[in-house]
């Protein structure tokens, strides 16, 4: 899959590293020569360029990427100018880095709806979510099991969990299902939130917004979600 990073700080660029390791295209980008340089042998490729300006940004290929990470530092207001001129080019995914709650706010009501709390959700944690298509979020147990929380894949909505034999027919365990709860945020617009099911009961059917929580490999995952 292919991502921009704008923001080389040191949550960004682990970030990219990351992702470049686990086998995926990045673009980084930072307003700073001499910080693209620092990472031009270790990501895919560095622009040095003013995200605030939408001149500059246009030049981006936006249009191939699977997502946008906006993981600029303390800056929020750069934060902010370089989510809504991607949301104004039409960037589907876009991720950002929140510091502060009036900043999430804002970013709320321009309709952003993934966030990372850096002193929270580690660089190898948000690549290990975006590693495959559909993940909510991943958590590395050790080199060889991950838990996952994934998004039913399209082939499997409607079917019940003893239909799917996970553990037979992909060697997974589900942990539990998380179901979408909507609320209204301090704007009243509609917000949706996880609640955990707890324990499953095989005759459960899957709906379309679940989120299934399982542990496995990751070349199990894998399969069970690309089919």
């Amino acid at each position: 899959m292919k991502f921009i990073v704008f923001g080389l700080g040191s949550f960004g660029a682990s970030l990219a590293i990351q992702l470049v390791k686990l086998g995926h295209e990045v673009i980084g980008v930072d307003e700073k020569l001499e910080t693209v340089d620092k990472y031009k042998h270790t990501i895919t490729h560095g622009i040095a360029l003013d995200s605030t300006s939408k001149e500059a940004v246009e030049q981006l290929p936006l249009k191939d990427i699977d997502a946008a990470i906006v993981g600029i530092g303390e800056n929020e207001a750069a934060t902010i100018m370089t989510t809504a001129l991607l949301k104004q080019i039409g960037v589907k995914r876009i991720i950002c880095r929140v510091t502060s709650p009036l900043q999430k706010i804002v970013l709320e009501a321009m309709d952003i709806q993934e966030f990372v709390h850096p002193e929270a959700y580690s660089a190898e944690r948000l690549a290990l979510k975006l590693d495959l298509p559909g993940v909510i979020d991943s958590f590395q147990i050790n080199p060889d099991y991950r838990l996952l929380e994934v998004g039913v894949p399209q082939r499997y909505i409607g079917s019940s969990i003893n239909q799917l034999d996970l553990a037979i027919r992909y060697r997974l365990v589900l942990v539990s299902i998380l179901k979408k709860v909507n609320k209204k945020n301090v704007f009243g617009n509609d917000k949706s939130e996880l609640q955990v099911m707890g324990i499953v009961p095989p005759e459960t059917i899957l709906q379309r917004d679940d989120v299934l929580l399982l542990f496995g490999s990751p070349r199990d995952l894998e399969d069970f979600i690309t089919g």
